[in-house]
């Protein structure tokens, strides 16, 4: 029973999420996309892994001031190869799927990718944890992997942006990768920082980010869904419009109002 609920804790917390996002697009993605972007972003833990153990043997040994070696770990072995994995899966392989047919869906398989990312993640730091592996998932569950998630959901908001304004993609796309980078980077020296310096400060510079992070994925969606809405209710005036003309009426009908507030 107990490796059953090891594994259980380190996959939940992503299954989660993942359902949150999935459930808030309005135009549902195939089951079979979603599916296959998930475990693409589990596939990437390989060549992210290949980049990073070679360059962090050769590099770390070379790093004895702790800020410059959290700095590289932070940047080199885990921001930059882990976003450049996850925007290669959005590129090569959602952006081409037919179903990516609006902005939401940018978003939707950004956190898909990323997660399937989190949840491999997630899974070998819960299991190498030891007595302590309890701990390690609650904390996990609510630091490495939402912020996994809505660095996905940034990251596929600007592919999506790329997509639908190609006047902008070049601009859409390198925010792609640079803010997620950047934030990951950030987050990740603030840990790496606290724990080679011994200087629990440190942690605040995470924490901060993301808290910004989260609060930013959750801006976009909302912006996105209410896109969605103003399409939805053009679909159904559009509907109303081809509808047989209604009998005419002896008095104005009441101004009707949209089952869904838009603020």
């Amino acid at each position: 029973m107990g490796p059953v609920l090891m594994i259980a804790a380190a996959v939940v917390p992503s299954l989660l999420i993942l359902r949150y996002f999935v459930k808030s697009d309005r135009f549902p993605e195939p089951t079979r996309a979603i599916l296959g972007t998930f475990f693409l972003g589990v596939l990437i833990v390989i060549p992210v892994l290949v980049v990073a153990l070679p360059l962090g043997a050769a590099l770390e040994p070379r790093i004895g001031q702790p800020l410059a070696l959290a700095g590289v770990q932070a940047f080199l072995l885990a921001a930059i190869p882990e976003e450049a994995f996850k925007l290669a899966v959005l590129l090569l392989y959602c952006r081409r799927h037919k179903a990516f047919d609006e902005p939401m869906d940018g978003l939707v398989y950004g956190v898909t990718a990323s997660l399937g990312f989190a949840t491999l993640e997630n899974l070998l730091y819960v299991v190498g944890g030891g007595e302590g592996w309890i701990g390690i998932a609650v904390l996990r569950a609510f630091t490495a992997v939402p912020g996994h998630a809505v660095l996905g959901a940034i990251m596929g908001f600007y592919v999506a942006r790329a997509r639908f304004e190609p006047e902008r993609a070049g601009a859409m796309l390198w925010a792609a990768f640079l803010v997620p980078m950047a934030l990951h980077g950030l987050y990740d020296f603030g840990l790496l920082g606290a724990a080679l310096t011994e200087e629990a400060g440190w942690i605040g510079l995470g924490l901060i980010v993301l808290i910004v992070e989260v609060v930013w994925a959750l801006r976009l969606q909302r912006r996105l869904r209410r896109e969605q809405q103003v399409l939805l209710s053009a679909q159904a005036a559009a509907t109303l419009a081809q509808s047989p003309t209604p009998p005419v009426e002896l008095e104005p009908a009441p101004r009707s109002t949209s089952p869904y507030k838009i603020d």
